[in-house]
């Protein structure tokens, strides 16, 4: 007998993610890690011919603990998520 398999999604689909904003609005702590360092940050508007395009605020951050992770702020929902790795 076959069984039916889901398909398993989108490859590096965002996921939703815990982020505390420092003073700045920057990643102060990411899924409870307090942020070791914040290396760099970035605007990515794209999809302007959509009815809604998309605007996100990157981050690049490097927990206490040791964690490399890229976040990002999705600007018209005020929403965190994390992408890849």
């Amino acid at each position: 007998m076959r069984h039916p398999v889901s398909s398993p999604g989108p490859v590096n689909a965002p996921r939703p993610i815990r982020v505390q904003v420092d003073g700045m609005g920057r990643p102060g702590a990411v899924d409870r890690p307090r942020t070791k360092e914040v290396r760099r940050n970035w605007l990515n508007g794209f999809g302007w011919w959509w009815d809604k395009p998309l605007r996100r605020r990157y981050y690049e951050v490097i927990t206490v603990t040791g964690r490399h992770v890229v976040v990002f702020r999705e600007v018209l929902t005020d929403r965190w998520y994390s992408q890849g790795g």
